[in-house]
């Protein structure tokens, strides 16, 4: 038996090969058609195929016989038709290597029942087709007839559309016949150009669940999105892969390269297709869309069609691209390349929130400073823009904020609206001495630019910088808020050890208010990126109190870390009313955390995101041709405690969009053993766990597993602490003290825990009972190291409710549009 037969469309592409002396352009002569494309893909794959379809009994005919035959595509379905010509295309490619195609049809229109009958005589595992041949009547029919036979032997039927609508009497005719074909499907491949013809939906896995609920007969359905990738799905899963990024240069037979993956990839499971799991999915999901990548790096679809060494290479070689890096994650937020680190100017306007950042857009390890930037209209797919914020005559752009002026109190709009944005140039004073073994003292100074176009532009202020004070070494991270009672606006700035405020009615001129935290808090670093806001205390109707942010730099032995205070500010001065050091996360990898200003109140949230990596080791982390990622963004509160007021965290609602998938489990006993569930496994992830009568010395998940790797998210009952231990996580040698178990105090409340649990490739972040307790760690596991289970140890436990979510977020865009920042 067959692996596949294919019936259709061969064909001859004359596809562009430069200029003639004379300037005439110059044509190539390349065998193509989608079908026979799919079977030469799968016989370079090694799998056994045949070919139903007919050509001219000419030399072009011969040709393509020829090119199959070589190809080991079995050709004795292949009819020649004579006084008829072998249909050719005329293929124009634009400089990104798309694709456009003028049709002369020919004998590919003249297949007749026999000869399809005596091929699918020798039967097949999958009967492969599409719609070019059902532009014709007696062609059609003989496909619909085709498919129905190889139906009745057994055959998955697998149908790609190829649409093309200029060989179509209508777009109505065409939508009848591509759905002639889904009825009919087992296996379906859609283009997203398809997928909106069909369902009038642009969102690749909305309009795929749309076909999958209108066409009860499929059973796997992939949407290719181009250099995005595809999502792929059956009736119990989806899966959404990234695609591969290559030099592209002709795109000619990159989706049946794709299919060719996918059908093989399907003929190797030896398993039901609805049996796949969010794992399988994307395993297939990822091959088909390496192979569709690789078809373009070549010109012409049949001789730039991939081996299996070739694919194995690309999804083996990821560090070349910072975009295929193995620990590059799938849903938190990273430059496209590049350093990042602090989060600054985060702002919401017009419906977008923006995220700039610091950013080497020239290195790996941290450099001269610029704000990167990128913009979101719900927190979990970012659209990556140039860099806003370049260095200039002030200094390199360290760290700060962005407002909305909204009643041009700056004067920089013209009586109308904009963003302005605050942040620290460095430099070096002139012909100043430094400290000992420097030949300069650092200077520190603020300036300000603003946007009147959303943020896409920056003009900098012609008077920067706009505040300075020479007796400063560090003087730095401006975050600058209204403060509606006084009318004016605050800064809140970080000096070497202490905090100082700072008042002013435009933006243009400071004066002085106060300082904080000379004798407070934890002072083992410099102190950097404050924030301070206000919050309502959630069970305590009618009392708000104010929250001050202060990261610290690398002096603790854990690192740089994140404290805060809570209390009372008057629009000039804050005043502590607590005592103890307090830190927002108890992890090793979230620092300079902020929130975004200008948030609406009718949405209400103060979100923040952090830098998801630590000072002791930022520069070393593993990642190839990118470093440094986000925090996935969270929602603070306070709450009051026995203890005190403390501060919450938890993960913003739009990470619910990102899911792909569900599976949930119950009543799971746990007593000295382990449980683990062939469908619970993943690198990209969410977990929601209700642990319930807890009597275990020690119980929790563990995640990221292989036989030699092993991440631990747990509670010990002895410590009555939540920890994670990444002693064995993963790649650690890049530093001493990165391989560490660690964790923070947690009290049970009666024998119960709920534990929210984010895993990416490179990372995990917990969030314990009410998110009163945050830890986020950095991770570097092997790719392979994907296995999930639950653990108790010296006791018993029951774990109420499991559930698993695998999650991605949709590939961000890179918007290669120059910005130039003006200075006026």
């Amino acid at each position: 038996m067959l692996d596949v037969i294919a019936l259709g469309e061969v064909l001859v592409d004359f596809t562009p090969a430069g200029d003639s002396e004379q300037g005439y352009p110059l044509y190539e002569q390349n065998p193509g058609g989608a079908p026979a494309n799919v079977l030469c893909g799968l016989a370079k794959l090694g799998r056994r195929t045949s070919f139903i379809g007919a050509v001219g009994d000419d030399p072009l005919g011969r040709f393509l016989a020829t090119v199959l035959e070589q190809a080991g595509v079995g050709c004795t379905g292949l009819a020649f038709i004579k006084d008829i010509p072998t249909t050719m295309t005329f293929v124009h490619l634009d400089q990104d290597g798309d694709r456009a195609f003028r049709f002369i049809r020919g004998a590919d229109t003249r297949l007749t029942k026999e000869e399809a009958e005596r091929e699918l005589a020798a039967g097949c595992r999958v009967f492969h087709f599409g719609t070019l041949s059902m532009t014709h009547a007696e062609s059609a029919r003989v496909t619909l007839e085709a498919v129905s036979l190889a139906k009745q032997s057994g055959s998955l039927i697998s149908f790609d559309p190829n649409l093309r609508l200029s060989l179509w009497e209508s777009p109505e005719k065409a939508r009848e016949a591509i759905f002639r074909g889904l009825e009919v499907a087992d296996i379906v491949k859609l283009s997203e150009e398809e997928l909106i013809f069909m369902t009038g939906m642009t969102e690749g896995e909305s309009g795929a669940e749309l076909l999958l609920r209108q066409h009860a007969g499929i059973r796997l359905l992939l949407v290719t999105l181009g250099e995005r990738g595809c999502t792929i799905s059956n009736r119990a899963a989806q899966a959404s892969i990234p695609g591969f990024r290559v030099r592209t240069v002709d795109t000619t037979g990159a989706g049946d390269a794709c299919m060719a993956g996918l059908l093989d990839q399907i003929l190797n499971d030896g398993v039901r297709i609805e049996a796949l799991s969010v794992d399988d999915l994307t395993r297939i999901g990822r091959f088909a869309n390496a192979m569709g990548a690789l078809a373009t790096t070549r010109r012409g679809a049949i001789p730039a069609l991939p081996g299996r060494q070739d694919i194995d290479n690309m999804m083996n070689s990821a560090e070349d691209d910072p975009l295929n890096d193995k620990y590059r994650p799938l849903y938190h937020f990273a430059a496209p390349a590049n350093w990042l680190n602090d989060p600054n100017g985060m702002v919401y306007y017009e419906g977008e929130y923006h995220l700039f950042y610091q950013h080497h857009p020239h290195g790996t390890q941290w450099g001269p400073m610029h704000w990167g930037h990128a913009l979101s209209r719900d927190l979990v797919r970012w659209e990556h823009l140039p860099v806003a914020l370049a260095p200039d005559a002030n200094g390199m752009i360290f760290s700060g904020s962005a407002v909305v002026d909204r009643h041009n109190t700056s004067g920089l709009f013209d009586g109308g609206t904009g963003l302005v944005a605050i942040f620290t140039n460095t430099d070096t004073y002139p012909d100043s001495p430094g400290a000992a073994g420097e030949t300069d003292r650092p200077r520190q100074r603020q300036s300000i630019a603003y946007s009147s176009d959303k943020g896409r532009t920056w003009t900098m202020y012609a008077n920067n910088p706009v505040l300075a004070d020479e007796s400063i070494t560090d003087f730095r991270d401006p975050k600058v808020f209204w403060y509606e009672p006084g009318k004016y606006w605050v800064m809140v700035l970080a000096a070497g050890d202490h905090i100082r405020l700072y008042t002013s009615p435009n933006m243009r001129s400071w004066t002085f208010a106060s300082t904080f935290g000379s004798t407070e808090g934890a002072h083992e670093g410099v102190w950097e990126c404050p924030d301070l806001f206000q919050l309502p205390v959630e069970n305590d109707e009618g009392n708000a109190k104010w929250v001050l942010l202060v990261s610290i730099g690398d002096g603790r032995p854990e690192g740089s870390k994140t404290q805060y205070f809570v209390g009372e500010f008057d629009g000039m001065s804050f005043t502590w009313e607590g005592e103890g050091i307090l830190w927002m996360d108890e992890g090793y990898d979230n620092y300079a955390g902020v929130t975004w200003s200008d948030i609406p109140e009718a949405d209400g949230r103060r979100i923040l995101i952090g830098w998801m990596s630590n000072w002791k080791y930022a520069n070393a982390t593993p990642t190839s041709g990118w470093r440094g990622a986000m925090t996935l963004p969270r929602v603070l509160s306070i709450k009051k405690t026995e203890q005190g007021i403390r501060l919450c965290q938890r993960p913003i609602d739009e990470a619910q969009d990102i899911r792909i998938g569900k599976r949930s489990w119950t009543a799971i006993q746990l007593e000295n053993d382990t449980w683990s569930h062939p469908e619970l496994t993943g690198d990209a992830f969410e977990l929601e766990m209700v642990f319930e009568d807890a009597h275990a010395k020690e119980f929790g998940v563990r995640v990221r597993q292989s036989e030699r790797e092993v991440t631990t998210v747990g509670y010990s009952a002895d410590d009555a602490q939540l920890f994670i231990d990444r002693t064995k996580s993963g790649e650690s040698d890049f530093h001493d003290d990165f391989a560490v178990r660690h964790g923070a105090p947690f009290v049970l409340a009666n024998g119960k825990v709920s534990i929210r649990l984010f895993v990416d490739r490179c990372s995990v972040e917990a969030f314990a009972g009410d998110g009163e307790v945050a830890l986020t760690d950095l991770i570097f596991p092997d790719p392979a190291s994907r296995g999930i289970e639950l653990y108790a140890l010296g006791g018993t436990v029951n774990v109420a409710s499991l559930t698993i979510y695998p999650l991605h977020a949709n590939a961000t865009v890179q918007s290669d549009r120059a910005v130039p920042v003006a200075f006026v």
